[in-house]
């Protein structure tokens, strides 16, 4: 008759082979898990190889095919030939860095909205020959930001700058700065402020003690596109 003893020790046993041929099957499938990895990223890297190959084969032409696209302004699809350069490691190749920079300059500049600058001294001149210098209105401008116009976070920060007049004198730094989005932004007469993503209506209010006046402007900050992320980081 087998003791407690024994059996103990045959259970032990039993459970240290179950334990080990668990452990054995992970290891045999964490190795075959590494092996088909390492097949994988060895046949991506063929694959790229290939590609890359093919492609510097025609790399000229494809050159070629882009400043075609640029000199008939289809900048959209050149930013994506563009995009193949650098994928492949030539995004320095001839004038591509001149191309971009060009390319940027012209998306912004769609982009932007200008409004004319309003001449303060003009308009104070035009209320004193009107013979009212009793006026008590505040006369509040935005000098920037221009209307429409756009901003990136490479952009930041931005740049508030406004004149809050009247006939008693120039009460330009109390301007309150507000926006639709962040709301509050502070005072004073210029300020340089990050915003949120999205549409902002800014407000500058000026007041002379008597009298209160406002001015507003729109102005946009969006994600930057990617092609000038890549140029960036290029």
């Amino acid at each position: 008759m087998i003791s407690g003893k024994v059996k103990y020790s045959i259970q032990i046993a039993l459970m240290l082979v179950v334990f080990f041929m668990v452990l054995a099957g992970l290891i045999f499938k964490f190795v075959g898990d590494l092996r088909s990895e390492s097949i994988k990223k060895h046949a991506e890297q063929i694959e790229q190889e290939k590609r890359k190959a093919e492609f510097v084969a025609t790399i000229e032409e494809q050159y070629k095919q882009m400043k075609k696209l640029y000199q008939e302004g289809e900048y959209d699809q050149v930013i994506k030939v563009i995009k193949v350069f650098s994928d492949h490691g030539k995004s320095d190749y001839k004038d591509l860095p001149e191309i971009k920079r060009e390319i940027r300059r012209l998306h912004l500049e769609k982009k932007l909205d200008f409004i004319p600058k309003i001449n303060l001294e003009a308009h104070m001149n035009f209320l004193k020959k009107e013979g009212i210098e009793k006026d008590t209105s505040t006369q509040v401008f935005i000098r920037t930001p221009r209307y429409g116009q756009y901003f990136y976070p490479s952009d930041f920060p931005i740049q508030l700058e406004g004149s809050a007049l009247s006939l008693n004198g120039d009460f330009s730094d109390d301007i309150i700065w507000t926006s639709s989005i962040n709301g509050n932004l502070g005072t004073g007469k210029s300020l340089s402020v990050r915003l949120s993503f999205g549409d902002h209506k800014i407000i500058a209010t000026g007041t002379n003690g008597i009298t209160t006046g406002t001015m507003g402007t729109l102005i946009h900050v969006v994600t930057e596109p990617e092609f000038m992320k890549k140029h960036r980081r290029n």
